[in-house]
């Protein structure tokens, strides 16, 4: 289906432009603007001044949450009648990404609130010690949370287009094969192991094909 320059690009080659857009965010949030919230020293002592990088961070989140619910929409009115049940999970774990998404903002702005009591009263400082630890684990833990929601969702959008044959075999297979991957890599953060980002990489460089594909091509018929 070719869309003409003066209308709005096809709900199908929206897709691809929505996931373009959030691969963007999604690499500028978490790789240039979240870890400034960490420093070299941890969150106590660097959080407090870093409350524009904080603020932009979690709006990008919510941002990409908010896109993803949108793509997942747009799949349902794609394929509803064809995969209802496919789509309706896709759909349902973009509403839970949504919520962990919110949870985890608020934990990030609540660390920002901490490291800036732990700096004006220094006096006090083994205090607050247990409480950082506890409020770094509950945002990791919903961190990792969305992201394993995220890879689910990105799982069975694979899966989706796979059954309604709706993307070449090939970029499907790599794509499920690395969306595993990446879950793997956010199950070694639950398990409290270092995630090996470079088990990202695959997903990092297929993501953004396939997000171009849907933006030339469309989707199959």
């Amino acid at each position: 289906m070719n869309s003409k320059p003066n209308q709005p690009l096809a709900p199908d080659r929206l897709i691809g432009a929505l996931m373009l857009l959030s691969f963007a965010l999604g690499l500028l949030s978490n790789f240039a603007l979240q870890p400034l919230v960490w420093g070299k020293a941890g969150f106590l002592p660097e959080a407090a001044g870093q409350g524009p990088a904080i603020g932009a961070a979690v709006l990008m989140d919510l941002s990409l949450a908010l896109l993803g619910l949108w793509i997942s929409v747009l799949l349902r009115q794609r394929y509803g009648d064809r995969q209802p049940l496919l789509s309706i999970f896709c759909l349902a774990l973009s509403v839970a990404e949504l919520a962990l998404c919110l949870v985890e903002g608020s934990a990030l702005a609540a660390m920002r609130s901490l490291s800036a009591s732990f700096l004006a009263q220094p006096q006090l400082a083994e205090a607050y010690g247990p409480v950082a630890e506890l409020l770094k684990g509950l945002r990791n833990g919903f961190h990792y949370a969305g992201k394993a929601f995220g890879g689910l969702g990105l799982l069975l959008f694979f899966v989706l287009l796979a059954r309604a044959a709706a993307l070449p075999r090939a970029l499907l297979g790599l794509g499920v094969a690395a969306t595993l991957l990446q879950i793997v890599t956010v199950a070694q953060g639950f398990i409290g192991q270092q995630a090996n980002l470079l088990m990202l990489a695959p997903l990092g460089l297929l993501y953004p094909v396939v997000a171009a594909w849907l933006l030339w091509r469309g989707l199959a018929r």
